[in-house]
């Protein structure tokens, strides 16, 4: 830890680093489980994909893209160079996700349906609304963590 003339102590706790290694833990199992879930039921998760409002074509892109993007995001988590990469990724895909199920819950759509995988697809729409509210707050305090900390390291 860094300490200044005053013995006043600049470093990372234990705690702020068990809070940040929780977070990105949580981003990891979070976006596989949702990736992993998608791809094993690639037909129902496609068939509800072709089901949401969006053109046909861009449905299917989504398909293959909406996991594919998960799996990078969770490689990025992965390692520490790249893991506050990976958190504002993570905060950017759940905002998005999150602006959507706002939007449907504000009947914007003709319909909504879910393409979420696993369990998720079983919640409601506000529960679900208030999952991802819980996710960013994790997810926000990962970055906030994780930036705190390469700072410290930084300065070392």
């Amino acid at each position: 830890m860094i300490t200044n003339n005053e013995g006043l102590n600049y470093g990372f706790s234990k705690r702020e680093n068990i809070w940040r290694e929780v977070s990105v833990l949580f981003t990891v199992v979070l976006f596989s489980y949702a990736a992993i879930s998608k791809l094993i039921n690639y037909e129902q998760s496609r068939n509800q994909m072709l089901n949401q409002v969006f053109p046909r074509d861009f449905a299917m892109l989504l398909t293959w893209a909406v996991p594919s993007v998960e799996l990078i995001n969770v490689l990025c988590l992965s390692f520490k160079r790249t893991v506050i990469v990976g958190l504002w990724f993570s905060l950017t895909l759940m905002i998005s996700f999150t602006i959507y199920i706002i939007l449907g819950l504000l009947n914007a759509f003709s319909r909504m349906p879910c393409s979420c995988g696993g369990i998720l697809e079983n919640m409601g729409w506000e529960t679900h609304l208030f999952f991802n509210v819980a996710c960013i707050l994790i997810i926000i305090i990962g970055l906030i963590l994780s930036i705190k900390e390469r700072r410290i390291g930084d300065t070392r």
